[in-house]
């Protein structure tokens, strides 16, 4: 009787495994139908870039996005959704109207846009141009130039050094590139994506602490010196103005005098002149708005509850930044990545799915000044950096995906030196291998919000991604905007990434973590 217990058992498991893998066929083929041939994710991108854009944090306008994010995700019926405030002093800062020109020796109307935080002008100013070319001396600085700053206009730094203007400004991982990260046996390899090596989080983020520092001090000893204006520029192609960068957005920092990011040849005309002793005359005015408004510095979660009574206290994380900077749309950076992130869920609801974990998607603010809002959620949910007894909710994150590197198809996932989820990713990829998104490296990419999953040892991964323009034309830029999207590349990741969490979430054990 017990050896006939024994075969009907090992009988029954060869019956119902294939109609598991049947289920999941099924499921999956569910979501590349709905995530192909009904995708949203255009009309998602072009409402954040074009009713919702820009994003900055601490914002009016970021906030009724996140209230548009909030009540989208409601309407597709999601089983949760909601806001969690993560900063009681992160200002709001808009700008009503600006302009730069050079009145003298000629005439010049100058590209430019205002830096973040910075003070208003108070009026139409004029002022004579001088040039600082460099301030990592500040001893240096200051005996060359207390005491005649007062009333000026300082145009800071050196000329940009883009001389190569053949380079592609749009471009496509090649085989060799992919290859290369393929081969890696090292987390710090970074051929694809910035790499900050074996640098901690608290490492980052003291590395960010002493970057905003030295800024700081050369603003702060221009505003004491009596000078009235900034002009910067960044070593971009000709055209393109950069104002993303500053970050005086708490209520205890000291503001800046009005400081314009302008275009880089506007920036090597006026150093030109400068170098030939002709002085030109800047004309100016910015009239902004500071206010402190807590309420609108909130991170919006959505939720579609797992159904299996063992596991659905378990997540599957996805999330993306929501926040953007002021220049152009935030359509790249990061309207692209919340845009998929939406539209995963979406399609997992529509598709009507039943996931034995919960599925969570996390749409960050403050992402652009470091981390704040997934920050606040992680010392929130998981425990304060630098302790070591972390909060049981930590264990229940069974992996977040996070998608932040402009609009480019989904190439592959950085394993973020967890060598134990390669060939989980790899067989979970495998019903998408005619798209060429099934590339894996062990390297890290860093800069953005999983770093604060990973440091909590929780198996976080970023997505690569296709360069495309994001790096040499739209990240930071006024030129990120929706015309840089393309929509096969973004129906493809909201697709496949769709159908990556679905497996995650359906696996009997969570994803391996790293220790």
């Amino acid at each position: 009787m017990k050896h006939s217990y024994s075969f009907l058992l090992l009988l029954l498991s060869f019956i119902i495994s294939p109609i598991y893998g049947q289920d999941a066929a099924q499921d999956l083929a569910r979501i590349k139908t709905e995530g192909f041939q009904k995708s949203e994710v255009m009309r998602l991108v072009t409402d954040l870039s074009d009713l919702h854009g820009p994003r900055l944090t601490g914002t009016r306008q970021y906030y009724n996005a996140a209230t548009w994010a909030k009540q989208t995700m409601e309407g597709w019926g999601l089983d949760q959704v909601y806001f969690e405030e993560y900063c009681n002093d992160c200002l709001g800062w808009e700008v009503h109207s600006f302009n730069v020109e050079m009145v003298a020796p000629g005439y010049k109307h100058l590209m430019a846009y205002p830096f973040a935080w910075t003070e208003s002008s108070n009026g139409v100013q004029e002022a004579e141009l001088v040039w600082i070319e460099s301030t990592a001396d500040m001893a240096k600085v200051k005996e060359a130039w207390d005491g005649k700053l007062k009333g000026k206009m300082v145009l800071m730094g050196s000329r940009p050094g883009h001389d190569d203007l053949l380079a592609p400004l749009s471009t496509r991982l090649t085989g060799d590139q992919i290859a290369k990260a393929e081969s890696g046996i090292l987390p710090t390899q970074g051929s694809l994506g910035h790499s900050a090596g074996t640098k901690t989080l608290p490492e980052l983020l003291s590395f960010f602490n002493a970057f905003v520092g030295e800024k700081n001090t050369i603003l702060q000893y221009l505003k004491e010196q009596g000078a009235i204006g900034i002009l910067e520029t960044a070593n971009k192609f000709p055209g393109i103005v950069h104002p993303g960068g500053t970050y005086n957005y708490k209520q205890s920092d000291d503001q800046p005098i009005p400081y314009f990011a302008i275009a880089p040849e506007h920036f090597s005309y006026l150093q030109r002149l400068s170098e030939r002793d002709r002085v030109a005359k800047i004309k100016f005015n910015l009239d902004s708005e500071m206010y402190l408004e807590p309420k609108n510095n909130v991170n919006i979660f959505g939720e579609i509850k797992g159904t299996d009574p063992k596991l659905k206290d378990e997540v599957v994380m996805i999330g993306a930044h929501f926040d953007s900077w002021h220049g152009g749309e935030g359509a790249t950076d990061n309207g692209a990545g919340s845009a998929v992130m939406m539209e995963v869920m979406r399609i997992l609801k529509a598709s009507g799915i039943k996931p034995r974990r919960t599925i969570r998607v996390a749409l960050w603010g403050g992402e652009e000044q470091v981390y704040v809002g997934s920050l606040a959620y992680a010392e929130k949910h998981f425990g304060p950096i630098g302790q070591e007894v972390r909060k049981k909710e930590t264990g229940k994150i069974s992996a977040y995906l996070n998608m932040d590197n402009g609009a480019g198809i989904m190439r592959g996932i950085y394993l973020q030196g967890n060598e134990a989820v390669r060939p989980i990713f790899a067989e979970m990829l495998k019903p998408f291998d005619y798209l060429d998104v099934d590339h894996l490296a062990i390297e890290n990419t860093s800069f953005t919000d999983h770093d604060v999953f990973d440091y909590y040892n929780i198996p976080a991964f970023q997505i690569i991604q296709d360069e495309l323009n994001y790096g040499t034309i739209t990240h930071h830029t006024t030129l990120d905007v929706l015309e840089n999207v393309p929509q096969r590349d973004m129906t493809v990741n909201a697709t496949v990434i769709a159908g990556l969490v679905y497996q995650i979430a359906m696996r009997d054990e969570a994803m391996p973590r790293k220790q």
